[in-house]
């Protein structure tokens, strides 16, 4: 009888016996685009700007609560409207009856093209922003998939100001082969910074776990401040069962991710080499410095602490020995700086620092 009756059940002629759907997320290729930075999660939303300025963004990063709420609008505040191409100036003046009025519109879009081309020529150099530099822990996750790790830093690398590198640490690759659970992980990391001879040469620490699901692999990009050993950042990827990643792995048009580097510290180590090749920098082509580039050196980096709970608040270089400025390259990421006037002190190891232009925010 009991049988009879899920035979029938499972015909849909028994509207009391219902039939359980778990697990319906859809099957579809769209990446989850959302992240936490800070403490904040984000979700990106379509921008109510792009329906009225065709160079706007279609898509903006906004806090999740308010994206819930339904009420947001893009920043405009303060935001200087684009200056009339050359273009735009001959088709209003082209409304004009008048052959003279054409003339005149001509006459002023080749003084506007005139006047551009000086005001760019007079413009200072655009000095690209330093990469922060990020190492990828290992994990079982990140071991045991090279390829996911390889793609995920290749991503990372194209859409944000940041450059990872791999761990060369034997100890630390045995350790990680038994890691995936984000709080050993995470624990691991602070004692790694702990026991590490002054700050560690990235500015941020990254690391790949895993969570198996019914219709997709989760993988989650946990981002660790180098200063001090706090979570600062997070975001999901996926992979179908069979192993097929979900691309892209990191989050479109990343913006919050963007002001989490730009608003980081950039140091590198610097190491005083022989006479000819003068002082060597930890840092190259990969972290964008360029030929030129002036840096300041400082003999060492002390810990700041909150006094109440000797909490690590971030890094504070102290005893300046001067400036370098970068002569050439070497490897994927290495360069050589020249001291002119000598630095004051001689030293084994240092720490070259971005320098920034007094009264501006840009890098020198």
């Amino acid at each position: 009888m009991f049988s009879a009756l899920l035979l029938l059940s499972s015909c849909g002629r028994i509207p009391f016996l219902p039939r359980l759907k778990i697990d319906s997320f859809p099957e579809s290729n769209d990446s989850i685009e959302t992240m936490e930075v800070r403490g904040v999660s984000y979700a990106r939303a379509v921008n109510p700007r792009a329906a009225h300025d065709p160079e706007a963004p279609a898509a903006i990063w906004v806090p999740l609560q308010v994206f819930k709420s339904g009420k947001y609008s893009a920043y405009t505040a303060g935001l200087a409207k684009p200056a009339a191409t050359a273009t735009e100036v001959v088709d209003n003046r082209l409304n004009d009856d008048s052959a003279t009025d054409i003339e005149t519109a001509a006459s002023s879009a080749l003084d506007t093209e005139t006047a551009a081309e000086e005001q760019l020529a007079q413009a200072p150099q655009v000095i690209p922003p330093l990469r922060r530099r990020a190492l990828l822990f290992p994990t079982r996750t990140s071991l045991q998939h090279p390829e996911i790790a390889t793609l995920l830093s290749l991503e990372l690398e194209d859409k944000l100001p940041l450059r990872v590198f791999d761990c060369r640490d034997q100890s630390l690759l045995d350790k990680g082969r038994f890691l995936n659970q984000r709080l050993e992980i995470t624990t691991e990391i602070r004692t790694w910074l702990e026991h590490s001879f002054g700050p560690s040469t990235p500015q941020f620490i990254i690391f790949i776990t895993n969570t198996p699901g019914r219709n997709y692999q989760y993988y989650s990009c946990t981002w660790i401040d180098a200063q001090t050993g706090v979570n600062v950042a997070s975001f999901t990827f996926r992979a179908t069962p069979e192993g097929k990643l979900l691309q892209p792995l990191v989050p479109n048009d990343p913006v919050p991710l963007i002001h989490l580097l730009e608003s980081t510290p950039w140091w590198c180590r610097i190491n005083r080499g022989d006479e000819e090749s003068g002082y060597i920098l930890d840092a190259g082509h990969r972290s964008d410095l360029r030929y030129g580039r002036k840096l300041q050196v400082f003999r060492q980096a002390l810990p700041v602490k909150d006094p109440k709970n000797e909490k690590k608040l971030g890094l504070v270089f102290t005893e300046a020995l001067g400036f370098v400025t970068v002569v050439d390259f070497f490897g994927a990421d290495g360069s050589i700086a020249h001291a002119r006037p000598p630095l004051l002190n001689d030293f084994n190891q240092a720490y070259a620092v971005k320098v920034t232009e007094p009264g501006t925010n840009s890098e020198e």
